[in-house]
């Protein structure tokens, strides 16, 4: 093939990727989001150069994890519950804005009474569960109020971010977390000789009020709806917040199930946190990667479709994109298992790492890898529950799949040790799969019934 073939080549399938808007819009908002990401993990790095290890950072660390645990609980759910809602109103033509400005309202009004609340009770509770002393103890429920607004600010801007991705604008929410990576390290490197610790809190907050700012400028200029806040708690709001506090109480169940493994595997002796946790993260890489685009695209593109071209696509793109991504997904569980031994080496083979124990964590990394493609599936089961609003039945998969999780940790390490619980995690997701899978095709077929008679 010649040089011009191959430009044609080239430019033929840019034409073609470019008229398949789902393909096209995953693999823009995956390198986006990628970029994102990417200059917030440079955070710690600087922080950690900056100040070091001390007690301070300590606190700061500790008082950070529980704000962005609280923050956790409700900006990642309102981001992708808000979608459907979004794409439901505009099919009926109702007003996106003053829909969008009652859940701000009533979010700040929810979070503000929320994070004071918890800064009134969390002091003498982390007197009675950690073993800081008094002055560091003090530093800590200074720095969470100093860093408790993050909280609101996360969630607002998970509200913008959820709207623009419901009206396919991708790329802005999708990079602006490098804006606020990069103001977040401009105000810390100023004020880090003066502030201490406290700068670093400082930038945080600045850095997610300046990325707030970003998408509320970027809704604004592309004039996708007026925005009206309002504080009107009505029965459409309502129904918002009770479909998202199901999904909230089965993330917050679903969030026990780190803290499970790593409490489990200090059963095992010496080391089996650390090397759980090494090839855990090993295993959440690609997951990050394949799923942070896909997963956002979908839940935007199938609820487009669902509310406002035809309520009986639904099944057929699911089934579609679980053979593609079933397909994609295998093909890289498979060159993860066959490499795996070589990646682990150039990843962990170095320093002060043990060599000895670069095999163990080969193996329970390829544990891990077992249940790659069922957790992708899964994750496509999630979103189609989400359109059709059925968080209730997400909660109930996060009730069983604990105790399912215990039981097979507890029986798998025994004779697997470490590995056991890796086995475990991987097993866990075909429970997701048949229990959403089967659910959703019965919940579709009845609403067709339903939807066929009302026509």
């Amino acid at each position: 093939m010649n040089s011009k073939q191959l430009v044609l080549s080239l430019n033929g399938l840019w034409v073609k990727l470019r008229s398949r808007s789902l393909v096209w819009d995953t693999i823009t908002t995956t390198g986006w989001s990628t970029l994102g990401k990417a200059v917030g993990f440079l955070i710690p790095f600087f922080i950690a150069a900056w100040f070091g290890i001390t007690s301070e950072t300590d606190a700061f660390f500790f008082a950070y994890g529980l704000i962005l645990f609280l923050s956790g609980i409700f900006a990642p759910i309102v981001e992708i519950i808000i979608i459907p809602y979004i794409a439901e109103a505009r099919a009926k033509n109702e007003d996106v804005g003053r829909f969008i400005g009652k859940i701000f309202g009533f979010s700040c009004v929810c979070l503000l009474a929320l994070s004071g609340l918890f800064l009134l009770i969390i002091k003498p509770i982390l007197s009675l569960i950690t073993h800081f002393d008094s002055q560091t103890l003090d530093l800590v429920h200074l720095l969470l109020i100093e860093i408790a607004p993050l909280a609101v600010f996360l969630t607002l801007t998970s509200i913008l971010a959820g709207t623009l991705n419901a009206y396919k604008k991708f790329t802005f929410p999708a990079v602006s977390p490098a804006f606020r990576a990069t103001i977040s390290l401009i105000i810390i490197f100023i004020f880090k000789n003066t502030l201490g610790v406290h700068s670093i809190a400082l930038g945080y907050i600045i850095g997610e009020i300046f990325r707030l700012i970003i998408l509320a400028y970027i809704v604004k200029k592309l004039r996708l709806f007026k925005f009206s806040l309002s504080f009107y708690f009505d029965p459409k709001i309502l129904e918002f917040f009770k479909t998202a506090s199901y999904q909230i109480v089965g993330t917050m169940i679903l969030g026990l199930s780190p803290i499970i493994d790593k409490t489990m595997a200090t059963w095992l002796g010496e080391g089996s946190v650390s090397i759980l946790y090494y090839a855990d993260r090993l295993y959440s890489i690609p997951l990050i990667f394949i799923s942070m685009g896909l997963m956002v695209v979908l839940l935007s593109h199938w609820s487009n479709i669902y509310y406002e071209i035809n309520h009986f696509r639904l099944k057929a793109d699911v089934k579609r994109m679980i053979k593609i991504i079933g397909f994609i997904s295998a093909f890289i569980m498979l060159f993860l298992i066959l490499f795996n031994q070589p990646i682990v080496k150039m990843v962990f083979g170095r320093g002060e790492f043990d060599q000895e124990r670069l095999y163990e964590v080969a193996r329970i990394w390829v544990c891990y890898l077992f249940g790659f493609v069922p957790y992708i599936i899964g994750g496509i089961f999630v979103r189609a529950h989400l359109i059709l609003k059925n968080t209730k039945v997400l909660m109930q998969c996060a009730f069983f799949l604990i105790p399912l999780k215990i039981f097979l940790n507890y029986i798998l390490m025994k004779p697997f040790k470490v590995a056991g619980l890796a086995l475990a995690n991987s097993i866990t997701p075909i429970f997701t799969v048949l229990y959403l899978g089967i659910l959703f095709y019965k919940i579709g077929d009845t609403l067709e019934k339903k939807q066929r008679i009302e026509l």
